[in-house]
């Protein structure tokens, strides 16, 4: 085990997602139980479907969803073992739950069971209000603003559902909105603007309806208290330090803005200086350059660091 200064885990939820995003981690000594236990979820051998169907089937929300907590918790074994615990977690999204994961709140079976549950009431959601993402960088957030108050205005539902980095959003969009919003965001010029390889409008008031059975859900669900702090997404603070507060969070999270930024700021605050991606691409560690320059950002997927 190396000696590593103190350092913050992070874990990327979807959008990073690929067909080549288990080769790296087939090495790792859990790869088959755990892949295992996903396939038994999925109803699916997921290698052989990754082989033969890969972009629609990596678009579904549940496999998105499962593939990015596999992938990231065998990485995080293989970055552990070398370099010892960390002393701070935090999770994009979904990868939140890989952060719980990490922090020693529940085993890999609960995590699949309870993501995968997740990911069903998220669909369930989306089959009444389909909708997408819109990824956005280089405009500020009040110019942001104003087009989501104008095509409000116009009926449309948009809203901003992440805050990344200083210039970077995205938006969740109903399905109607999504053809108007990138036009009119086109039209300010910003340095990128894409739709995302999302199914759904995540982390908006459109999945508020999967807060009350996924509430019932984490009540059936073993939760240990974490072993170490927590970002929390909805508030971008640390997450509760007891249960029924940490389930409430959990439950807000599917609906509720990811507050990325703020999150890495607050752990920056309490003395991080380095923060390690685990887990498939390195999204967050190209945010955390924007966020603070003055730390340290890397990325770890298998066997050696992507940047």
């Amino acid at each position: 085990m190396t000696d590593t200064p103190p350092y913050a885990s992070l874990f990327p939820g979807q959008g990073a997602q690929s067909p080549a995003m288990l080769a790296g981690v087939r090495h790792a000594p859990a790869f088959s139980e755990r892949c295992d236990l996903v396939c038994a979820a999925l109803g699916v051998d997921v290698q052989q479907a990754l082989a033969e169907e890969p972009d629609s089937f990596l678009h579904r929300n549940e496999v998105s969803s499962l593939l990015t907590v596999l992938t990231s918790s065998l990485s995080y074994d293989l970055w552990r073992e070398e370099h010892g615990p960390p002393q701070w977690l935090a999770g994009y999204s979904v990868g939140q739950w890989s952060a719980l994961y990490a922090a020693g709140m529940l085993d890999f079976a609960a995590l699949v069971a309870t993501v995968h549950r997740r990911a069903q009431l998220m669909n369930a959601c989306t089959a009444r209000q389909p909708g997408g993402m819109i990824g956005v960088i280089g405009l500020g957030e009040p110019a942001i603003h104003n087009v989501i108050q104008q095509l409000q205005t116009e009926g449309y539902f948009v809203a901003i559902s992440n805050y990344n980095c200083v210039g970077q959003y995205s938006l969740a969009v109903a399905a109607d909105a999504q053809a108007p919003t990138l036009r009119a965001l086109q039209q300010l010029q910003p340095r990128k603007l894409l739709a995302l390889p999302v199914a759904g409008p995540w982390h908006s008031q459109l999945l508020e309806e999967a807060e009350a059975p996924f509430a019932a859900c984490l009540e059936q669900t073993l939760l240990l208290l974490p072993q170490m702090p927590v970002a929390d997404n909805v508030t971008g603070q640390l997450l509760p330090e007891n249960l029924p507060a940490l389930r409430r969070q959990l439950v807000r999270q599917i609906a509720a803005p990811v507050r990325w930024q703020q999150g890495i700021e607050t752990l920056i605050r309490l003395g991080c200086k380095q923060f390690v991606e685990i887990g498939y691409g390195n999204m967050l560690t190209k945010f955390g350059f924007f966020i603070d320059r003055s730390c340290r950002h890397t990325a770890f997927y298998t066997s050696s660091t992507l940047t």
